[in-house]
């Protein structure tokens, strides 16, 4: 009955072998629980465990990995099984090496070594070598050690001379990736390029598995890409895009896209690198990789970057130092976990030591004073046998005589004896009540000094408690006042804003009773200050920032609605607005912002009538250093251009909105100047500016 249940169990584990790779693998784990439940040889029992420990991992789920793994030790020692022994401590080392726990995974690997060589397994002990190679790479790359790194390499290196003399084929082309990847992180990107292609080529009349082929073609396109070699990084990745597309492998497909982008980006075709950089992006939901996660938006800060899509590039830039932040955090709080774990352990081993050691040095000394004991007596006994054979042998006067005077030295130098002791037991004494009175008199100053200090403590933590008491009252004061007056500053600039917006809606409703255009023109003019000014107000009060405007919005905002106004579209329309002075204070964002308003006015009403397609160029950029800190603004069209000259010299001719542009100049402290560079071009240079609150 029980070959049969052994015959019964072997063949579903043959069927389970044998199952397609389009059976989904919480199948395989059902199936092999059942398998449990029949009474099996101790050997197909332990790799049943391995083999759902296995699908476990596969699926990233460490903990309930470890949790089969966990009786095969036990089986595997009853049965004597040092090949499934050796695959209990390999997969063990593997789990704790990617959670992190390096000296485990360590101690692992060295027990999987020792059973696989027990058992002849030299196929897995080049598996462990290579695992070795990979977890003192990942030791290097954790603690910044190049040592652990070149470790790693010789533990690889000797993985491929093991495969090699045993001909494992497959083996051989993973040591030799694990050696490409190793080299790279050494900084020698060709060694590491060699190793691809030496895992590419046939071995022993065999050629590479599209399994393999992908994660190789994906290596060499990132080697190139790092070399600056796009076409052939390029070349490799589709390769890699096309076979990781047929399997479905999502993780890789996101690495594919993620290099293609880094590839496209470096030869400056920003559109495909955005696409495929959104292609990873889109794929992230379908893994769980953190790690990945943020190398995703990394990539794609660089591409909107190089296309010029700063927005975009901030909030992907933020959403990667967001994730950074939180892995760090996560590896500081395991590795704290860690070692706290160890020292505890450390620390009960070190009790326990120095017990043992003080229990064995107590009854060494035992021992040791028992045994000279016994020494003595029989020395002792021995000198009185001797004496009394000599006095034996005299005769009974001498005897008498001998006794005698023995009798009297002996009592003579008792006596002496016995003075000496006393007196030196007096001396002692003495001594000791002089110890004893000093170290009173000395203790009755310590506690006169600790009353007094006592005491001045009292007082201090007294007049402490009072200060802090105000310091808590003053604080919640000064919190309560702060938030009232945030609250006024929001109300006053709505209050603005809507004043402002009453002006404007009176200037829209003088200029429609108007009939001559020039009026109306100047009555818009003056609507669309009123308006640059309202906007200003209207973010003041819509943010948190009081004090400060983001340029970009809303240099943005102003020139958008200028442009709707004068009936021009966005498809239509050349709008160029770069800005890298994400903020500034209010008092110098509504003098930058009038100036921009009646330049762009200028610019709709007057530069591009004989244009086909009209062109607005917004650059405001800072410059000088952090001590001498300075910013530009650049206002530009592409209409016929104006003379600098006139543009620069305020008379009676010149327009109020010229003059206005240069008393807005001196009141920023800049300078204003009026090019003719492809139309017009104002370039305002403005020295020590406050370029944020």
């Amino acid at each position: 009955m029980k070959a049969y249940q052994g015959l019964i169990a072997c063949f579903i584990l043959m069927q389970l072998w044998l199952m397609s790779p389009a059976v989904a693998q919480q199948k395989k784990i059902d199936s092999l629980k059942t398998v449990l439940t029949l009474k099996l040889p101790d050997t197909t029992r332990a790799q049943t465990y391995y083999d759902i420990a296995n699908l476990f991992y596969k699926q990233n789920h460490p903990d309930s990995a470890l949790y089969y793994l966990k009786p095969i030790r036990q089986i595997c020692l009853r049965a004597n099984y040092r090949a499934g022994l050796g695959d209990y401590n390999r997969l063990n080392g593997v789990i704790h090496m990617y959670q992190g726990q390096f000296e485990d995974a360590l101690t692992f690997y060295q027990l999987a070594i020792t059973e696989y060589a027990k058992a002849g397994r030299s196929k897995d002990i080049a598996k462990v070598y290579n695992n070795l190679g990979l977890l003192y790479k990942m030791m290097g790359d954790s603690q910044g050690v190049a040592a652990y790194t070149r470790q790693g390499l010789a533990y690889v290196q000797q993985a491929i001379a093991l495969n090699e003399r045993i001909g494992t084929v497959q083996s051989l082309r993973d040591s030799y990736i694990n050696l490409g990847i190793i080299y790279e992180d050494l900084g020698d990107f060709e060694q590491g390029r060699a190793c691809f292609y030496k895992a590419l080529a046939p071995i022993d009349q065999t050629t590479v598995t599209p399994e393999t082929a992908r994660i190789l073609y994906n290596n060499l396109g990132k080697n190139y890409n790092v070399e600056g070699q796009y076409p052939k990084a390029i070349y490799y990745l589709e390769k890699s895009l096309a076979i990781n597309e047929q399997l479905q492998k999502f993780s890789s497909l996101i690495h594919n896209f993620r290099n293609l982008a880094t590839a496209y980006d470096g030869l400056k075709q920003s559109a495909k690198a955005v696409q495929y950089a959104e292609k990873a992006l889109a794929l992230t939901r379908q893994v769980k990789d953190a790690s990945l996660i943020s190398t995703v938006y990394s990539t794609l800060a660089s591409v909107y970057a190089g296309a010029g899509q700063y927005d975009k590039a901030y909030t992907a830039m933020v959403q990667y130092k967001r994730m950074e932040d939180s892995l760090v955090t996560i590896t500081k709080t395991r590795t704290i976990s860690q070692l706290q774990g160890r020292y505890a352990v450390q620390q009960a081993n070190a009790l326990a030591t120095i017990r043992a050691n003080l229990e064995l040095t107590k009854t060494q000394a035992v021992a040791q004073v028992e045994a000279q004991r016994v020494k003595d007596i029989a020395i002792i006994q021995s000198e009185e046998k001797r004496r009394e054979a000599q006095i034996k042998a005299t005769a009974d006067i001498e005897k008498t005589r001998a006794v005698a005077e023995l009798q009297a030295k002996y009592d003579t130098r008792k006596k002496v004896q016995q003075i000496a002791e006393l007196d030196q037991r007096n001396q002692q004494r003495a001594r000791q009540i002089q110890y004893m009175t000093g170290g009173l008199g000395l203790l009755l100053v310590l506690l006169g000094g600790l009353v007094a200090q006592y005491y001045v403590i009292r007082r201090t933590n007294r007049r402490l408690s009072v200060q802090n008491g105000i310091i808590a009252a003053n604080s919640e004061q000064l919190v309560n006042q702060s938030n009232q007056l945030r609250v006024l500053m929001k109300e006053l600039h709505h209050r603005v804003k809507n004043n402002l917006a009453i002006v404007s809606s009176l200037l829209k409703l003088q200029m429609n009773r108007l009939d001559d255009e020039k009026a109306i023109q100047a009555v818009r003019v003056s609507q669309q200050r009123v308006e640059a000014m309202s906007l200003i107000h209207q973010r003041l009060y819509q943010t948190d920032q009081l004090t400060t405007i983001n340029m970009a919005e809303y240099l943005n905002d102003l020139a958008s609605g200028l442009m709707r106004a004068y009936g021009y579209h966005a498809d239509t329309f050349d709008l160029q607005l770069n800005v890298d002075l994400p903020e500034l204070d209010v008092d110098v964002a509504i003098p930058l912002g009038l100036i921009v308003n009646e330049l762009a006015t200028n610019a709709f009403k007057y530069a591009y009538t004989t244009v086909a397609r009209p062109l607005l160029r917004i650059d405001l950029h800072q410059t000088g250093n952090e001590e001498r800190a300075g910013m530009t603004l650049e206002v530009q069209d592409n209409g016929p251009g104006i003379d600098s000259l006139d543009g620069q010299r305020p008379n009676q001719q010149s327009s109020f909105g010229r003059r206005l542009i240069l008393s807005l100049s001196e009141q920023l402290e800049g300078e204003g100047q009026w090019v003719k560079q492809n139309g017009t071009l104002f370039r305002l240079s403005i020295q020590n500016a406050r370029l944020a609150a």
